[in-house]
């Protein structure tokens, strides 16, 4: 016997003893068993009765072999119960997907009305009132982690103050605001708790915007909502300077209605108007109002305070009105009908484009360059950037020096290594320091097609950006700025492609005056001298105009064709785009039949109909039997 044999042997377990076993679990629906299977051998005699160290060890064997049973049918037990749970959590967000599907579907369908949207927005909210306009949705509180939500302004103001009571007990230095995408830090304890108030005013303005936005209807704002929680720029220490009245506040609220008060005194309590005009007693203004209303308006423009702000973006309004203006001037293109006839910009209603020709009529010029301005705030902004030289924001890292403190902050960006920009595309981490730059990278994700600047000098010379087309013009051909612009000013041709803004509009002035001509031309007015020596009309009357004779009428010489009606049925044949907003259509004429050819086809299809046996299924009688018959033959199959 050789020593594998050996080992094999030595190895074999003996009848009875160190048996090996298989543990199978299976899991039914009532009960749990656990199915142990011996080893193919076969059962052991009846051995001997053994003695009492053995019979103990045997006891202990089966004790532990109990325990573990135990514990297996625990475990199977636990295992089946986490089961079900799971099954009832997939099937719960199975139906929550699927109930947020079909209302974003909705959404998504629901088309924008702009002629209700033009109409007063006094008579559209008649039928809501007051708390339906202001609170159709609860205040939510964005501090870190919060999820508190209250329908009142006291509980909302009371729950967001105590966030700074807080921070202000465990912080001493610093303080830090931790309200949602808001990165404020100051030293002053006043200004801080300040800031956390105004936080809590304009989420009572953005639930105002977010009701009226679904009682009108209206178009989505689409600026970015990144920015919708700053208010950086908002002050919010204020104090009053209402005569001899110098009161601090570090609550915006509390200052509005401490201003509002004022208004009450001069008028006298429950009165609405005045005799005499009233002035306004505000610190070097000269104002004077007879009416409450007028009063609050203006004294608005002191406190800065809001009505209404997009819950989108974030920017507040003085009025509904201005609010509506603003989401309704960011539809898309299709819906925008009114074409303002001196720039081309297109406009969703009449009231929006009348607002823009304004900017076209009042013109300032500007006494050191032939620049014409569009307002008074275009020209101190123009003569602040080109004929002044101060220059009073310096940069504290180079020497670069600004002329406002817009121009500052942009600057600044520049040294900030902190604040990125990320793309935030699927398995793409590219940043950038500005939001310009980040912007033209997602436009190479969706394949959007790459501007084109083209020189309207050369012959079809192309740049892919306005900075190597200006270089071109400065070095090639010496070409001036405009006057008063440090910069050339490109336009979008009818092509699509920019050119020089100066170029592109005389391009179109002279193409709308050709086409003027031409339509004036296609239908003149003739002079003939064979009318009535009375003066009076076909009916008799006499007429009010004086006596003449001679009549007016139209007379066509040339184009009269096509204005003509067609003859036959016209089908589009070809479409093809041939410029910017310019497609052509090639139709095709069928000739109509005539009046034989429509009287033998009549004919023809009368024999047909004629010819071929009526079905009794095609008497409307008849229907109400079969249809019974047809549901006994169902059920006999």
């Amino acid at each position: 016997m050789g020593n594998d044999s050996k080992k094999r042997k030595k190895h074999h377990p003996r009848n009875g003893e160190g048996s090996a076993k298989k543990v199978r679990f299976s899991l039914p629906n009532d009960t749990e068993k656990l199915v142990v299977d011996d080893a193919a051998a076969p059962a052991p005699a009846p051995a001997a009765p053994a003695p009492a160290p053995a019979a103990g060890a045997a006891a202990a064997a089966t004790a532990t072999t109990s325990e573990n049973d135990t514990e297996l049918s625990s475990l199977s037990k636990y295992i089946r119960a986490w089961l079900q749970r799971q099954s009832r959590y997939e099937k719960a967000s199975l139906e929550a997907l699927l109930e947020e599907s079909h209302h974003a579907d909705e959404d998504h369908e629901q088309e924008i009305d702009i002629a209700a949207l033009e109409q007063p927005i006094r008579k559209t909210l008649c039928q809501y009132s007051e708390e339906e306009k202001r609170k159709s949705f609860k205040y939510e509180c964005e501090w870190s982690k919060c999820k508190f939500m209250s329908g009142t302004d006291r509980k909302y103001f009371l729950h967001v103050e105590s966030h700074a009571e807080i921070t202000l007990d465990k912080q001493s230095r610093s303080y830090v605001c931790e309200w949602d995408l808001c990165d404020f830090l100051t030293v002053d304890r006043n200004e801080f708790m300040g800031h956390v108030h105004y936080h809590a005013y304009h989420t009572k303005l953005k639930v105002h915007g977010a009701s009226m936005h679904m009682l009108l209807k209206m178009p989505s704002c689409n600026n970015d909502s990144r920015a919708r929680n700053t208010i950086d720029k908002r002050p919010v220490t204020f104090r009053c300077e209402w005569g001899g009245c110098t009161e601090r506040f570090n609550k915006a609220m509390h200052f509005f209605h401490h201003a509002s008060n004022h208004l009450i005194d001069q008028f006298g309590p429950d009165k609405k108007s005045s005799r005499v005009p009233l002035p306004c007693r505000w610190s070097l203004c000269k104002n004077t109002y007879q009416e409450m209303h007028e009063a609050s308006h203006h004294i608005k423009a002191h406190t800065t305070e809001r009505e209404i702000a997009c819950y989108n973006c974030g920017t507040d309004f003085w009025s509904r009105v201005k609010f509506v203006d603003h989401c309704v001037r960011q539809v898309e293109m299709s819906l925008r009908k009114y074409k303002c006839t001196i720039c081309d910009r297109y406009y969703p209603t009449m009231k929006l484009m009348k607002i823009h020709r304004v900017v076209h009529r009042t013109r300032l010029q500007c006494q050191l360059c032939p620049l014409m301005c569009h307002g008074k705030s275009h020209l101190a902004k123009h003569m602040l950037y080109k004929h002044l030289e101060q220059r009073n924001f310096k940069c504290g890292q180079c020497e670069y020096a600004g002329c406002t403190k817009q121009d500052l902050d942009a600057h600044l960006r520049a040294h900030d290594t902190t604040k990125i920009f990320r793309c935030e595309e699927f398995g793409c981490n590219v940043a950038y320091k500005s939001e310009q730059s980040l912007k033209r990278h997602i436009s190479w994700h969706y394949n959007l097609p790459t501007p084109l600047y083209e020189c309207h000098l050369c012959n079809g010379k192309r740049y892919t950006t306005s900075y190597k087309l200006s270089k071109h013009f400065q070095c090639v051909h010496q070409l001036q700025h405009p006057p008063g612009y440090g910069r050339y000013r490109y336009k979008a041709d009818k092509d699509g492609i920019f050119r020089l803004a100066a170029y592109v509009q005389e391009k179109w002035a002279k193409q709308s005056q050709s086409e003027k001509v031409d339509e004036a031309s296609s239908c003149t007015i003739a002079v003939s001298s064979d009318g009535d020596d009375d003066g009076e009309s076909a009916t008799g009357k006499q007429t009010d105009r004086p006596q003449s004779n001679s009549t007016i009428q139209p007379v066509t010489t040339h184009g009269a064709a096509a204005y003509a009606p067609l003859k036959g049925k016209p089908s589009i044949q070809s479409f093809k785009a041939v410029g910017w907003d310019e497609f052509a259509l090639e139709l095709k004429i069928d000739p109509e039949p005539t009046v034989e050819e429509q009287q033998s086809a009549q004919g023809s299809q009368a024999a047909a109909t004629a010819s071929k046996p009526k079905d009794v299924k095609d008497f409307t009688v008849m229907k109400r039997y079969l249809e019974p018959l047809k549901k006994v033959m169902k059920t006999e199959n």
